[in-house]
């Protein structure tokens, strides 16, 4: 996994809608349903802070919550690079015995120590299925450290089932390491890890990364890749003509041997630069699913606009997110014990 600290732009990377085969998001409670009535990861004690201001006018959408660090040190980080590189050779080659197998599967479930977390998966990633649902059991016991290493395999592993079951060890709401990782997903330069990480806080019903969600629905930029033009077209006629001769002589016989040349009359239209407009189709999804839900009415007839998804925020979530702050901040006061 790679932890990801990138300057999120005015207009996020994003990438193209795909089909892959990943977790649909969580089923969501019918429209209208009361607080009481929601399952547990729809709750918030109170409205996340980031709902209830308006997005900003200038820069980038402020972070959820602070950029991660890896726990540990660099000497940390080499001996258990080495640990899990002997763990793997000795343990989960092909020859390996079931009781050899069975005791390096023991070894990764027991493992509870953060700064190991990105060391196992660099060494482990691409094994068989029972020894990564060893390494996401160990991640899934360990801590909110754990979470963000279970969030970032279900942004970042190529392999969808992976990503499934990574995605199934997650706490409901989701924890601070868990919007670190969806928020480290959506700034990065990788589209189809922007296009994950929209799906994952769909799955996870993540509201708090809703602004960041509508800037990430799609992205233009160039597709230059300095490799000459990117297409061309020639409209025009071609007349053929004798433009030199090479005379070939023989015994008692002489020739000729004519060199044709080309003219063309016409027009070359060259294609040098262009935009392109990437969309990502779970970003996308997510978006309209979690705020549909959250706000009672269908958002999907916004669209892709981004501009009238920031008039919507602005002018109708952030005011309903404060009349719910207001009436769970009342409900926490009536629920607390009299001085």
């Amino acid at each position: 996994m790679h932890r990801i600290a990138l300057p999120l732009m005015a207009a996020l990377a994003v990438a193209p809608r795909t089909s892959v085969a990943v977790p649909a998001p969580a089923p969501t409670p019918p429209i209208g349903a009361s607080h009481e009535s929601l399952p547990d990861e729809f709750r918030r004690a109170r409205v996340p802070a980031n709902l209830l201001v308006p997005l900003p006018r200038t820069g980038g959408i402020p972070r959820m919550v602070p950029v991660r660090t890896r726990p540990g040190n660099a000497g940390d980080w080499e001996r258990h690079d080495a640990a899990f590189a002997a763990l793997r050779a000795r343990n989960f080659t092909t020859g390996s015995s079931p009781k050899v197998r069975a005791s390096g599967l023991a070894a990764l479930r027991e493992c509870r120590d953060p700064a190991a977390f990105e060391s196992m998966y660099r060494a482990l990633r691409g094994q068989k299925p029972d020894v990564v649902a060893a390494m996401l059991d160990s991640f899934a016991s360990g801590g909110d450290e754990g979470q963000y290493a279970l969030a970032s395999v279900a942004i970042q592993d190529p392999d969808a089932a992976v990503r499934a079951e990574a995605t199934r060890r997650l706490a409901r709401p989701p924890s601070p390491g868990v919007l670190a990782a969806i928020d480290d997903g959506i700034r990065a330069q990788n589209h189809q890890w922007v296009n994950n990480a929209g799906i994952l806080a769909g799955a996870v019903h993540a509201i708090e990364a809703i602004p960041q969600l509508i800037f990430a629905q799609y992205v233009q930029g160039p597709a230059d890749d300095g490799k000459g033009d990117r297409a061309w077209i020639a409209i025009g006629t071609t007349t053929s003509y004798v433009a030199n001769v090479i005379p070939i002589v023989g015994d008692n016989a002489a020739a000729f041997q004519p060199v044709i040349g080309q003219i063309m009359e016409g027009v070359v239209f060259r294609v040098q630069d262009c935009v392109a407009t990437a969309y990502h189709g779970g970003v996308h999804d997510s978006l309209v699913a979690m705020t549909t839900f959250d706000s009672g009415t269908d958002t999907a007839s916004i669209g892709w606009d981004m501009r009238a998804w920031a008039k919507w925020f602005d002018h109708t979530y952030v005011p309903l997110k404060k009349r719910q702050d207001e009436e769970l901040a009342k409900a926490a006061a009536a629920a607390s014990p009299a001085p």
